[in-house]
């Protein structure tokens, strides 16, 4: 819990959406399912009334070092926030987020991963050890995340960033809260990132020089791009 409780006057992000004023819902879009399955316990002797799960479900572009902006693949992010002992806290639940392939596989030859399906390579978005959704304006708090690189080729340590070295991401606002739904909650926002630096690639073993190469890392801040359009679902631990 130490990472994640904060003072009464933290505003989060699921909070401040709901706080500031918001666009009225689109009348004939569909209200979309959230799967609160990765909801977290929350702590002995909170009030599950003063406790909601929120889960966050995103999609984007990522671009990286010499990685042109691609599909970041469907990410869900659970955690659940609430009141204890007169103070807002937070407790992280979940990261779970589909693979995206990259063009060109591991060698960044375009058609060359389709000719050999061992050169292919995706990239997934996870969680790196830490989450804060303070939100103060339109500066949303901060997530450390790494890329898992995944290839026949490449062993299943091999990632771009690690919990020790994270890409920390500390998204900004640039659109919404929107209304999807009032009843049940959903609302909608995007943010982006364009001030992350990106560590080099490690547990690769042999490959780990062939990583680095082929993503041009390590990429400093300035030189990346994360962008998410999210969809927010809540849902009270009195209903859980």
């Amino acid at each position: 819990m130490r990472a994640f409780r904060r003072a009464a006057a933290v505003v989060l992000t699921a909070a401040a959406v709901i706080m500031v004023p918001v666009g009225q819902a689109a009348a004939a879009e569909p209200v979309p399912t959230f799967d609160f399955s990765d909801c977290p316990a929350i702590p002995a002797g909170a009030d599950p009334a003063q406790w909601r799960c929120e889960v966050l479900m995103s999609s984007g572009t990522v671009q990286l070092g010499t990685l042109p902006a691609q599909p970041s693949g469907a990410m869900r992010l659970t955690f659940a926030e609430g009141r204890l002992d007169g103070k807002f806290a937070q407790v992280f639940g979940a990261l779970r987020a589909d693979p995206a392939r990259v063009p060109g596989g591991l060698l960044g030859i375009p058609g060359s991963d389709e000719h050999n399906p061992l050169l292919r390579a995706d990239i997934r978005i996870e969680y790196a050890g830490f989450a804060d959704f303070l939100s103060v304006g339109d500066q949303m708090g901060e997530q450390h995340l790494k890329l898992r690189v995944i290839s026949p080729l490449l062993p299943g340590t091999c990632t771009i960033g690690s919990d020790q070295d994270p890409i920390k991401f500390r998204p900004i606002r640039t659109s919404g809260p929107d209304v999807v739904s009032p009843n049940p909650t959903v609302l909608r926002f995007s943010i982006k990132d364009e001030q992350f630096a990106v560590p080099k690639a490690r547990g690769c073993h042999a490959f780990d020089r062939l990583v680095n190469k082929r993503f041009g890392l390590p990429a400093a801040s300035g030189t990346n791009r994360i962008t998410f359009t999210t969809l927010v679902g809540l849902r009270s631990y009195s209903q859980i």
